[in-house]
């Protein structure tokens, strides 16, 4: 079996394009393997940033809770992130994704 290591992107309509391939192969079936480069962080995005040390030491600190308060704590969803759809919130993260990897 030979190898051949080539270039290319996926489009955003989802098509695989090989920036240059040998023009001399005869016609036949082929494997084709797709690495994916590791994404980066976004820098910006609050819930990428670190912890500090004062949010460290508080999520360290066990306080028991009452069952109203756990209760309380597992109402409610994600209201507090100011998401009121939840599937056009993941269609707009999976826009942001594409956009971030150049899909």
């Amino acid at each position: 079996m030979t190898t051949l290591r080539l270039n290319g992107r996926i489009t955003e309509q989802g098509q695989l394009v090989i920036d240059e391939f040998p023009a001399d192969l005869p016609p036949q079936e082929v494997e084709v393997i797709i690495n994916l480069p590791e994404a980066t962080p976004d820098e910006n995005d609050p819930e990428n940033q670190p912890l500090t040390d004062e949010e460290i030491a508080y999520y360290l600190t066990q306080e028991p809770k009452t069952g109203p308060e756990i209760a309380a704590n597992l109402m409610g969803g994600w209201e507090h992130k100011g998401i009121t759809d939840s599937v056009e919130w993941v269609k707009e993260q999976r826009r942001k994704r594409k956009e971030k990897r150049g899909w």
